[in-house]
């Protein structure tokens, strides 16, 4: 009897103890909670981002929310690979495969907003680095290709590239919108004087132009335009 009470007590005391060391060695678990941020390109807080795991497991379908500081915690993850995800309006999606080996990892991941694409987009046109400028610019229209900014930036990095029909194409999608804004037709007019030679598009929109906007130096132009056109 002793002997099967001693026998008891020492595995008892071996199950304790691995399971004590398991806790210890942060390589060996099956769940541990995994804490995380994300920020912005701007190295922001990125708050109120969506993460789903794995298709959605976890949370469901809303998905667990980062909070004002874009902290999160995945809790009970279990260790291995994982595929995550993280979305929020006016952000490009994320996606990413994550290695949960170790308790102690934390999770740090970085989203691009629409405003961040587009800034870059347009140091990108002043620099003349034409490719990623398009690439941006491309990304950014995925997100909203009505926006009245990317429009005119599109505009001007096909003016900058001499694709003149098309600025003019993306210029009078902004006027589409319902958005007169005097630089619009201004721009519209440069192109049709200077670029392809349509003095009676250019006096339409200077014109427009200057129903929007009074401009001495714009009035002597139309006229001078319009004595050529006599």
């Amino acid at each position: 009897m002793a002997k099967r009470m001693c026998a008891f007590l020492l595995a008892a005391l071996l199950l304790s103890a691995c399971a004590t060391q398991q806790k210890r060695d942060p390589l060996s678990f099956d769940k541990a909670p995994l804490f995380g941020m994300i920020y912005d390109e701007e190295n922001q807080p990125c708050a109120g981002a969506r993460l789903f795991v794995d298709g959605g497991e976890g949370k469901g379908e809303t998905g667990l929310v980062t909070d004002i500081r874009g902290r999160f915690v995945l809790p009970d993850l279990t260790r291995g690979v994982h595929d995550v995800v993280a979305k929020k309006e006016g952000y490009e999606e994320l996606s990413t495969k994550i290695a949960f080996l170790n308790r102690t990892d934390a999770l740090f991941l970085r989203m691009v907003s629409f405003g961040q694409l587009l800034t870059n987009a347009e140091k990108a046109i002043e620099a003349r680095k034409w490719e990623q400028a398009q690439e941006l610019l491309g990304r950014a229209g995925k997100l909203d290709s009505g926006d009245s900014v990317l429009l005119y930036l599109q505009a001007v990095m096909a003016y900058r590239t001499a694709d003149y029909p098309a600025a003019v194409g993306y210029l009078n999608n902004i006027l589409d919108e319902g958005i007169h804004e005097p630089s619009v037709y201004l721009f519209i007019a440069d192109i049709y004087e200077k670029k392809l030679s349509d003095s009676g598009k250019a006096i339409e929109n200077l014109q427009a132009y200057l129903g929007e906007h009074a401009d001495p130096n714009a009035e002597k132009r139309l006229a001078a335009l319009k004595a050529l056109e006599k």
